[in-house]
């Protein structure tokens, strides 16, 4: 678990980085100076819609891009080279050895990268709306942030990670034992991980 939290969290936190402080900055500069917002009202709204809904969101997808296929593959070819069937042999449970761990893994990854993405959008907006007077706008956060927003965003990325995880372990662990099947495991995960997500995310904004 603690290796798939490295590969699927650790390895991936730059990325959201880059993509949080591009998104405040980008968000700022539209809700600034296209439609009017005052600074503080841009950051407010901000909070609310990145920690929302568009952290949990690009956070997933970023993760099925990278993890959902590269698990759906490796327990493809687990499957395909008999690993699995050797690890039952020997009397290891392939749900609690294999599977779980990459679930939970994947899981609280997908909660951790969510939230630092939606905190790396609001460094950036106040980057782009301050200057080297970031220092004061970064100080002011607390003020435009809510808990309930960070638990929102804890549960929507989490679910999305947990889904994403779960059928990408389905669909390689599904596969018939050819070589040419790996492949299509990996582009399966993708698709499937993907309808999930934007259907969970459709029964979220429903039900809220």
């Amino acid at each position: 678990m603690l290796k798939q939290l490295y590969f699927t969290g650790n390895q991936a936190a730059w990325i959201m980085l880059l993509i949080g402080v591009a998104l405040g900055g980008i968000v700022l500069l539209m809700l600034h100076g296209q439609y009017g917002q005052s600074r503080e009202a841009s950051m407010r709204l901000l909070a609310t819609l990145s920690f929302r809904d568009i952290s949990p969101l690009l956070a997933a997808l970023v993760l099925i891009a990278r993890s959902s296929s590269a698990v759906a593959s490796e327990l493809a070819a687990m499957r395909v080279h008999g690993e699995l069937d050797s690890l039952a042999a020997v009397g290891i449970p392939v749900s609690s050895y294999i599977v779980l761990p990459r679930i939970i893994g994947i899981g609280l990854s997908s909660a951790l990268l969510s939230i630092y993405l939606a905190s790396a959008s609001l460094v950036g907006a106040a980057l782009v709306s301050s200057g080297w007077e970031i220092g004061y706008q970064v100080r002011r956060i607390d003020q435009v942030l809510q808990f309930g927003l960070v638990l929102q965003c804890l549960g929507k990325s989490l679910l999305f990670g947990l889904a994403a995880a779960a059928l990408a372990c389905w669909t390689g662990l599904r596969v018939a034992p050819y070589v040419t099947e790996i492949p299509k495991a990996s582009s399966s995960a993708v698709v499937r991980s993907l309808l999930a997500v934007f259907f969970i995310d459709l029964v979220w904004v429903l039900l809220s």
